[in-house]
C-alpha cells in the first residue's frame, strides 16, 4: 500500500518519541542523572540507547507522581486537621486583580477589596476560602458591603473541568439594613449603602432578584449562604419603628424550583426580656409569590403589629406574644394569613398617659381572607383580674373613609377595624372593681377601631344573662391626657343587687354606697345609664331606672319605705330618687302612705355628701309624729310629750338635710315639715275637755312643732295656735289664740261667774301652757266687747258696747282652780279668785277690794 505525505509510519512516529528533545532539555535530563553526560541525543541509535531512554522516562513519570502525592498528602492534612493555610501578600493582590478585572464588565464602578486569603479543604475534600475583611466599594472608595468574615466552598466537579464556582457561602459578622417605605416597598442596604438603584416591590420581589442573582453563571453552583452574627437593622416609615437586631442567623438554600431562607433573631422585648422571632420564607422561581411561616417569643405586640399589616391593631396592647403565623406574600402583598398567638401579663395601653387595663394572659386564632377584606377571629380568650372572656368575630380592614380594603394587603395599609364580637362567655371577678362575679353567658359587640388617634366607636354592645339584657354604645379613645369616654347603656331588668354588681365600687363611690345601704331590695327596670370620663376630671355617671317593689330606707336609724315604685336618676352631681308608690310603718299610728317622696344627694363629689329627702306622707297625725320621733331626732321623747296627741289625718311635706356619714346625730339633720291635719280630736292636750279642729295647718322645723287654725274647746269656739318647742331646756309647750267668750265659756272653763252676770258673746285672747306632768295653766284677756254684764242687787250694769277688761288665771286641773280674775269695766273694779267644788260648781268666790260706784268699796265674798 502507498502511503501519503501525511501518513506516518509506526516506526516513524516511535523514532520521533524515541529521539526526545534535544539541546537543553537532554542537558537537564544528564544534570538530573537520567541520561550520561557527552551521549548524543540524536542520531543512530545502537543498542544501549534505547534502555537508558526508557529509564529517563520512567524517572520522569517519578517525579509527577511524586510531586501528585505531596499534593494529595498536604490537601488531605488540611482536610484531617480543619486548618487553612494563609496565602502571602502577592497571591492575595493577584486574587483582587483578576476579580476586579471580571468585575469591570457587570460593575464599572465598583471593585474588591480583600483583607487575607486562607486556604483549606473540609473533610468532604471540597476546597474552601476564607476572606477576611472582604469590602465591596464604590468607585470613590465608600463601601457598599463589609464582611468580616466570609467562607467559600467549590463545586468539586466544576473545579475538575477547570471552572471555579462556588456551591456554599457563609457569611458572619454582616451588617443589614431594611427598610419598608411608606408605599410598603422594602430598600436594601448593605454595611449602610443601598445596594440596589430603586426601591423592591416587597418579598416576593426581593427573591426574584435573589432568583436572578442565583441564574448567573458563576453562580449557578451556589446551592447554600449561611450568615450568622448579622447585624440587622429594621426600619418601618409608616408606623416610624425602629427595630436593632443582634446575634442574627441566616440561611438562604437555592433549590431546584424554589428558594428558601430561615431567618433567626434574638432582640429585647418592651419589658427587657429577651424575645425570639424565627422565620421561614419559600419562594417558588418565576412566580412572584413567597410563603412565610414566623415563630415568636416573648415579641412585643407592638412590635408585631408594626411587620404585619393585619395585626396593627395591637399596637394598643403591651404585652409579650407568642405564637405562629403563616402568610402568603404576592406582589401586591399578603394574600393570605392564619395564626395562633398567646400573650403573657400585660395591658391595653394605646397611649404613654392612659391607664393601663390589666390583663393576666390572652390567645387569639386568626385568618385574613383578601377577597372580603376581613380578619377572622376564631378564637378570642382573655384572662385578667377583672374579666374572663371567650369569644370569636371578624374584622374587616377599611380606610379612613370606610371603604373595605380587599384584595392583598400591601402598601394599603388599614385605618381602621370594623369589628364584630360574638361573646360566649364573659365573667367580670371583683378584684377590686365589683363586689361580686358578673356573669354574661351570651352577648355581641359591634365596634370600629381607629389608630390614630386610638379612637373605639361602639355601635352596638348586647350582653344577655338569665333572661336580662345589657346593652351599650359610645366611643372610648386615648390620648396624651388620658382615658376619655363617652357610653351610653341600658338595662331592660335588673335586681337591685345585680345593678351594684354591675357598678364598679370605685365609680362615684359615695352614691355608690348609700344605695347599697339604702336601697334594699327590689328589681329595676328600663335602666339607661351615660358615663362621661375626661381627663384630669372626675368622672360623670348619669343614671336613670324605675324600680317597683323595692324597700328604700332614706335615713338608717328611721324605718324604710316598704313596697316602693319609682324611678331614679344621677344627672351630673346630683342623685334623685322619686316613689311614685310606697309607705312607711312606724311604731305608730299605722301606715303612711309615701307617695311622691323624693330622695336626693345635692353633690356625690362632695366629702361628706349632703342629702336631702323630701318626705310627703300622708297618715294619722299620730304616725307622722310617730315617724318625726323615731331617732335622730326624737323630738317629742325629749320634749316629755306623748306622739299620741289627738287623732287626725295628717297630710304633710317634710324637707330633711343631712350628711351622709355612719353615725348620724340629731344635730346634724335639718328638717322642715309643713302640712294638713283634719279632723282632729284630742282629750290629751287639756285634761278634761275635748279639743277639735276640722282643718289644721302643721308646720315642724329643729325648734319646734306648730299647729293652727281653727276649732273647739269643749264647746268653746277658737282659732289657736298649739307650739311645742324642741330641744334641751325648750319651753313647755303652748296654745295661744282667740276663743269666743260667753256664757258657755264660763261654763265650760269653771269660772264659777253665774249666768245671770253675763250675757252676750265676745272674744278672748286666750293662753294655755301646758308644762310636761302638770295641769295646764290658762289665761285669758278679753276687752268684754259685745258682752253684757250685771251684778245683780247692785244696779251695776255694762251694756254690750261697752268696753271693759277681763283677765282670768286659771290652773286647768279638776276642777279648776281660778287663781285670779280682775273685772274692770265702767263704774266697777273687782279682783279676786274662785274656787270649784269637785263637781265643778262655784264653791266660793272672793273678791277684794271690790269698787262699785260711789256706794260700794271693800271686799265681797
Amino acid at each position: 500500500m502507498m502511503k501519503g505525505k501525511h501518513e506516518v509510519s509506526e516506526t516513524g512516529r516511535q523514532d520521533d518519541i524515541d529521539r526526545g528533545p534535544a539541546g537543553p532539555v537532554a542537558s537537564d535530563l544528564a544534570e538530573a542523572g537520567l541520561v550520561k553526560s557527552g551521549t548524543p541525543a540524536s542520531g543512530p541509535v545502537n543498542s544501549g540507547a534505547l534502555p537508558r531512554r526508557r529509564r529517563a522516562r520512567a524517572g520522569l513519570l517519578t517525579l509527577v507522581i511524586f510531586a501528585v502525592l505531596m499534593v494529595v498528602a498536604g490537601l488531605g492534612a488540611l482536610a484531617l486537621t480543619g486548618t487553612f493555610v494563609r496565602l502571602p501578600v502577592w497571591a492575595v493582590a493577584e486574587t483582587e486583580t483578576r476579580i476586579n478585572r471580571a468585575l469591570a464588565r457587570s460593575l464599572p464602578d465598583g471593585a474588591v477589596s480583600i483583607g487575607a486569603i486562607e486556604v483549606g479543604v473540609d473533610d468532604d475534600w471540597v476546597p474552601r476560602l476564607r476572606l477576611e475583611d472582604t469590602r465591596f466599594l464604590h468607585a470613590d472608595g465608600t463601601p457598599i458591603l463589609i464582611l468580616p468574615d466570609t467562607r467559600v466552598s467549590f463545586d468539586l466537579n466544576a473545579l475538575l473541568e477547570g471552572k471555579v464556582r462556588p456551591s456554599t457561602l457563609r457569611l458572619s459578622g454582616a451588617r443589614i439594613d431594611l427598610t419598608r417605605g411608606r408605599d410598603g416597598t422594602l430598600d436594601v442596604a448593605l454595611g449602610g449603602q443601598t445596594t440596589v438603584a430603586r426601591p423592591i416591590d416587597g418579598v416576593p420581589a426581593l427573591f426574584d432578584l435573589i432568583d436572578a442573582a442565583f441564574a448567573q453563571p458563576v453562580l449557578a453552583d451556589l446551592t447554600r449562604i449561611e450568615g450568622d452574627a448579622l447585624t440587622l437593622t429594621l426600619t418601618d416609615a409608616r408606623t416610624g419603628r425602629v427595630w436593632d437586631v443582634g446575634d442574627g442567623r441566616l440561611r438562604l438554600e437555592n433549590r431546584a424550583t424554589e428558594l428558601r431562607a430561615e431567618i433567626g433573631m434574638t432582640l429585647l422585648s418592651t419589658d427587657g426580656l429577651p424575645a425570639q422571632a424565627q422565620m421561614t420564607v419559600i419562594s417558588e422561581k418565576g412566580a412572584s409569590v413567597a410563603r412565610m411561616t414566623a415563630t415568636v417569643d416573648q415579641v412585643a405586640a407592638a412590635d408585631l403589629a408594626g411587620m404585619v399589616p393585619p395585626l396593627a391593631a395591637l399596637a394598643a396592647v403591651d404585652a409579650p406574644i407568642s405564637g405562629r403565623l403563616a402568610v402568603k406574600l404576592e406582589a401586591d402583598g399578603i394574600t393570605a394569613l392564619d395564626g395562633t398567638l398567646t400573650f403573657g401579663s400585660g395591658a391595653l395601653r394605646p397611649t404613654v398617659a392612659a391607664r393601663p387595663i390589666d390583663f393576666d394572659r390572652a390567645s387569639m386564632e386568626i385568618g385574613y381572607d383578601p377577597q372580603r377584606g376581613r380578619v377572622n377571629l376564631t378564637a378570642l380568650e382573655v384572662e385578667s383580674p377583672t374579666l374572663r372572656l371567650t369569644a370569636s368575630g371578624h374584622s374587616y380592614l377599611t380606610d379612613a373613609a370606610g371603604t373595605i380594603l380587599t384584595g392583598a394587603l400591601g402598601a394599603r395599609l388599614p385605618d381602621a377595624f370594623l369589628t364584630q364580637i360574638h361573646i360566649s362567655q364573659m365573667k367580670v371577678d371583683p378584684a377590686g372593681l365589683f363586689e361580686q362575679p358578673v356573669i354574661f353567658t351570651e352577648g355581641a359587640i359591634d365596634l370600629r377601631l381607629r389608630l390614630e388617634p386610638f379612637t373605639l366607636d361602639i355601635g352596638q354592645v348586647s350582653l344577655i344573662e338569665a333572661g336580662r339584657r345589657l346593652s351599650a354604645k359610645g366611643q372610648v379613645g386615648a390620648g396624651a391626657d388620658g382615658w376619655t369616654a363617652a357610653i351610653d347603656l341600658a338595662l331592660d331588668e335588673i335586681g337591685h343587687q345585680n345593678l351594684l354588681a354591675l357598678w364598679p365600687v370605685t365609680l362615684v363611690p359615695k352614691t355608690r354606697k348609700w344605695l347599697a345601704d339604702n336601697v334594699l331590695d327590689g328589681t329595676l327596670s328600663d335602666v339607661k345609664a351615660a358615663l362621661r370620663i375626661t381627663p384630669g376630671k372626675e368622672a360623670r355617671l348619669t343614671l336613670g331606672y324605675d324600680f317597683r317593689a323595692t324597700d328604700v330606707r332614706f335615713i338608717r336609724t328611721m324605718p324604710p319605705i316598704r313596697d316602693a315604685d319609682g324611678y331614679a336618676t344621677i344627672e351630673g352631681q346630683t342623685y334623685t330618687m322619686v316613689v311614685s308608690r310606697g309607705s312607711v310603718t312606724p311604731p305608730l299610728g299605722g301606715v303612711i302612705d309615701m307617695t311622691g317622696s323624693v330622695f336626693s344627694v345635692l353633690d356625690i363629689t362632695r366629702i361628706p355628701a349632703q342629702a336631702e329627702v323630701i318626705l310627703k306622707t300622708d297618715s294619722t297625725l299620730t304616725a307622722a309624729l310617730s315617724l318625726l320621733d323615731e331617732p335622730p331626732f326624737q323630738f317629742l321623747t325629749k320634749a316629755g310629750r306623748e306622739v299620741q296627741i289627738g287623732e287626725g289625718r295628717a297630710v304633710l311635706d317634710a324637707t330633711l338635710r343631712f350628711p351622709l356619714v355612719p353615725k348620724l346625730q340629731a344635730g346634724d339633720v335639718s328638717f322642715s315639715v309643713q302640712g294638713r291635719i283634719s279632723g282632729f280630736s284630742s282629750e290629751s292636750l287639756v285634761a278634761g275637755k275635748v279639743v277639735a279642729a276640722p282643718d289644721l295647718s302643721l308646720s315642724a322645723d329643729p325648734r319646734g312643732l306648730r299647729v293652727s287654725g281653727p276649732g273647739t274647746i269643749g264647746v268653746v269656739p277658737f282659732d289657736v295656735t298649739f307650739t311645742q318647742p324642741f330641744g334641751k331646756g325648750a319651753d313647755p309647750a303652748r296654745i295661744e289664740g282667740t276663743v269666743a267668750l260667753s256664757q258657755a265659756t264660763v261654763s265650760e272653763f269653771g269660772l264659777g261667774l253665774p249666768e245671770a252676770i253675763v250675757s252676750g258673746e265676745g272674744q278672748g285672747m286666750v293662753t294655755i301652757d301646758l308644762p310636761k306632768g302638770q295641769p295646764a295653766r290658762l289665761t285669758l284677756v278679753s276687752d268684754l266687747n259685745r258682752i253684757a254684764l250685771a251684778l245683780p242687787g247692785t244696779g251695776w250694769t255694762k251694756p254690750r258696747a261697752t268696753l271693759g277688761r277681763l283677765v282670768v288665771d286659771a290652773v286647768l286641773s279638776k276642777p279648776a282652780v281660778i287663781e285670779r280674775i280682775a273685772l274692770t269695766a265702767p263704774g266697777l273694779d273687782a279682783e279676786g279668785s274662785v274656787t270649784l267644788r269637785p263637781d265643778g260648781g262655784l264653791e266660793v268666790a272672793r273678791f277684794s277690794p271690790v269698787l262699785i260706784g260711789d256706794w260700794l268699796q271693800g271686799s265681797v265674798q
